[in-house]
């Protein structure tokens, strides 16, 4: 009995320290992807990109602290954090009557976590929500038409298709449904379901 106890407590013991060093990791996987950025606010005409190395610079020095660029009625037109010279965390478009255009995270110069757009008519209908990770798109990524109707349903894995995929016409109807599985396709595909999130342009079937 005395063997038994000892071995349950022992096992007990380690369940726990596994448990708490598995909660420490993933507390400080967060702590890495949403830094903290400088309060400092510079307008955006003030700073130059560097293409060949990506950065943001104030004084040919990598910027840290806030972007912003207004309309010329003075209203907020764009808004983000940059650390080191890279995008960090929120990074918010407006139209001109105040209304989100444009609201996505970053992460080092990359796109990590959930970017939405919206339409540019007055009504403004959520027109995409997609998901990243470390600038790959993953998970799910939804497409609407400009009317609400849902227009893609798709399942990435770190850019390429893994799981159901669907696309569907302003009535509803399924115009393609199948499943992308360790490279093949099975089920009804009519058309590529192009997703286009590299350029990050929405478009339309005719």
């Amino acid at each position: 009995m005395k063997i038994v106890f000892w071995t349950l407590l022992f096992l007990s013991l380690l369940l726990i320290g596994c448990s708490k060093q598995k909660e420490k990791s993933v507390i400080s996987d967060n702590d890495d992807i949403f830094m903290k950025v400088p309060d400092t606010i510079v307008l955006k005409s003030a700073l130059h990109y560097n293409h060949k190395v990506s950065l943001w610079l104030l004084k040919d020095l990598p910027y840290s602290g806030f972007v912003v660029s207004h309309y010329p009625d003075s209203s907020l037109m764009e808004k983000f954090g940059v650390l080191n010279g890279k995008k960090q965390n929120k990074f918010i478009q407006w139209f001109p009557d105040g209304h989100f255009k444009n609201v996505a995270n970053y992460h080092l110069g990359k796109l990590h976590g959930a970017k939405k757009i919206w339409s540019v008519d007055s009504i403004h209908v959520l027109i995409a929500h997609f998901n990243y990770d470390r600038g790959k798109a993953h998970g799910e990524q939804k497409k609407w038409y400009k009317t609400g109707e849902l227009y893609k349903k798709l399942n990435l894995n770190k850019g390429k298709e893994e799981g159901i995929q669907q696309a569907f016409r302003k009535n509803g109807a399924l115009y393609a449904n199948y499943e992308a599985r360790e490279g093949r396709i099975f089920g009804l595909k009519k058309s590529a379901l192009c997703y286009g999130l590299e350029d990050e342009n929405v478009q339309y079937e005719k």
